[in-house]
């Protein structure tokens, strides 16, 4: 039985060094460059804790793959393994940055807990799945293959699919509509913690920028407990829905964050004892 295997696309194997990249460059200079041993060991520590995440992070992207056989698609990730058969495809959708298939009953396993466990990740109002994916995925009825699209556009995934699943490809998408849409007071709640917290993020960037050394001290720290607090809320709903593996990765990314700020607390207390 021939199978088609599909590795994600080069766009996305490149977003972890993207967004950590200037960051290692960062923690590079301050381990290289900074006038003190203490910072430069500061700086040594969070560039290997930075390229332990990076090559993690790269290690299961590239592990991700997409199969195809005359029988079924399979998606297989750590923490992750979807599979349906054709007979059970009810839907293709294969509109840019959405594509997926919808199946006709829920998926077993883990995995479809994990993959509901994250359906409304992004920042409110730009999640990355819209709302009729978040409905599928929330029954777990969804497969989604955005990360192998590169191949819908410049491989063969396109021509393959035709040729191992003709019926699928002809079918429509059959997205569910949300089965609890939120209401408007829920909406605008939520509108203003995003706001809040935006305009938090954007004073410490501010005081990181212009303001005296103390300043940029407090504005490091202000970002940091953000970003921890979010990690945090982000393990503690991934655990209470039972998807252990991403409840672990943002507990990893929470630890570091309040390690980060307790580092930058007991900094900040040298400084205005040296300065009482």
């Amino acid at each position: 039985m021939k199978r088609c295997i599909y590795h994600v696309g080069p766009w996305r194997r490149a977003i972890p060094w993207m967004v950590f990249g200037p960051m290692l460059v960062l923690a590079a200079s301050l381990w290289v460059f900074a006038d003190s041993v203490g910072d430069r060991s500061v700086g040594a520590l969070i560039f290997a804790i930075l390229t332990l995440l990076v090559l993690g992070l790269h290690a299961l992207i590239s592990y991700a793959r997409l199969e195809l056989t005359a029988e079924g698609v399979r998606l297989r990730q750590i923490g992750m393994n979807l599979a349906a058969p054709w007979i059970d495809v009810a839907g293709l959708r294969l509109d840019p940055r959405h594509e997926g298939f919808v199946t006709l009953h829920p998926i077993g396993g883990s995995g479809a807990a994990n993959l509901a466990a994250v359906r409304d990740l992004g920042w409110y109002y730009n999640s990355i799945y819209n709302e009729e994916q978040q409905a599928v995925m929330a029954e777990r009825r969804w497969i989604p293959i955005e990360a192998f699209a590169w191949h819908l556009r410049h491989g063969r995934l396109r021509e393959d699919l035709a040729r191992l699943a003709p019926a699928v490809q002809s079918l429509p998408p059959q997205l569910a509509l949300p089965v609890h849409p939120v209401s408007p007071a829920v909406q605008r709640r939520r509108l203003v913690i995003f706001l809040f917290m935006l305009g938090a993020f954007l004073a410490a960037i501010v005081m990181l920028g212009l303001g005296p050394p103390s300043r940029r001290e407090h504005g490091g720290l202000v970002v940091m407990a953000l970003l921890a607090f979010y990690a945090g809320w982000r393990a503690w709903r991934a655990f209470r829905s039972g998807a252990h593996l991403i409840g672990v990765l943002f507990a990893f990314l929470t630890l570091f964050g309040v390690l980060w700020c307790l580092l930058a607390w007991g900094d900040l207390a040298i400084l205005f004892s040296g300065v009482g």
